[in-house]
Formats: C-alpha cells, structure tokens, sequence
C-alpha cells in the first residue's frame, strides 16, 4: 500500500464491511470454528499516523508477519457465519484492487489436517 492509495481506503473497506456482513447475515450454519478470523491490509514502512482512521488496528511488524492494518469484523458469528463474512470483505476489498490477506489463527490442540492426512496434537 503506498501513500497515495490511501485517502481512498475508507470508503472501499465501508464496502466491503457491508458485503461482509450481508455474507454473514445469509449463512445460516454458525457451526464449525472461525479460523478465518480478519482481513489484513499490509503497510510495511508506515507510521501510524499516516494511515486514515479505519475499523481495526495497525499490528506491527514481527518475525511472521509484515505491519499491517487488521480490519475488524462486525457482524454476529463464531464459526461458519464469520468465515462467510471475512471471505466476503477480502474479495471486495480485492476487487477495489487493495492488497490484503486473509489472516487465520490455529488451534493446534486441535487441529485436524484432512487435506494432508496429517493430524496434530
């Protein structure tokens, strides 16, 4: 994200905040675990103060992860309803042409690898 992409960044997550909750709101199973848990938009290299207010919080750069903005998401749902709505933000935001990432935290107690017949814990 460069400097000039800025002042247009908050109409375009306004959008796609409204697309994630009209994908969260027709999601009618809420079961499953909400791994899909924010959009990041990365800002490597600036301040704080020179990002526009949004809905979330600038998480700093660390040894996983460059500095980025994490969109919050404000719509009901733990599990499926949640992904639903985070799926839907990130390709909105796509679509605008942002860059931006789907965030998702594992619980590895958990976790059940089927995709790689692997599971761990």
């Amino acid at each position: 994200m460069k400097k000039e992409d800025l002042a247009g960044l908050p109409e375009k997550v306004r959008l796609a905040i409204e697309a994630g909750k009209a994908a969260a709101a027709a999601c009618s199973n809420d079961g499953g675990s909400a791994n899909l848990d924010r959009v990041v938009i990365p800002v490597p290299g600036l301040r704080a103060s020179q990002l526009p207010a949004l809905p979330g919080y600038v998480q700093k750069k660390s040894r996983y992860h460059q500095q980025g903005i994490h969109l919050d998401t404000p719509w009901p749902g733990i599990g499926n309803r949640h992904s639903a709505g985070v799926r839907a933000m990130h390709e909105s935001l796509k679509t605008q042409g942002v860059d931006c990432y789907v965030y998702y935290q594992v619980d590895y107690r958990n976790a059940h690898w089927r995709d790689h017949g692997a599971t761990l814990g």
